[in-house]
């Protein structure tokens, strides 16, 4: 009868590990990262809040080139194609609350081939 119960007890704890996270228990300003992927695209994850979030491109003159708001209930993942872009210096604009995440994207023309560059702005 011990070892049922604890077998139970068990199934239970490992069962409530998986559980997901209700919504009320997310943090409010989630994590969020940006990086270049090897095949030259931008790549944004923000984890799950319940916060929504604004994402904006720019051009090195301000023009906008994206801007999206989106619900961070189950987070975000976005990959952004830059490889149609022409050389130059770029904004990226990450907008949660009264937080805001800014990286500078630079992409520098070789002959043959194209290099992005990711900077803290």
């Amino acid at each position: 009868m011990k070892k049922v119960i604890a077998l139970m007890l068990g199934l239970v704890a490992t069962t409530a590990s998986f559980a997901q996270t209700p919504v009320a228990q997310m943090a409010t300003t989630p994590f969020t990262q940006v990086s270049v992927t090897a095949a030259h695209k931008l790549k944004l994850i923000v984890t799950p809040s319940t916060a929504v979030a604004t994402v904006m491109l720019r051009d090195a003159d301000g023009h906008q080139l994206y801007s999206e708001q989106v619900a961070l209930q189950a987070g975000l993942y976005q990959q952004f194609d830059m490889a149609d872009l022409a050389g130059g210096t770029y904004q990226l604009t990450v907008t949660i609350g009264s937080e805001t995440l800014n990286r500078v994207v630079i992409i520098a023309e070789k002959p043959a081939q194209k290099e992005i560059i990711l900077q803290r702005a």
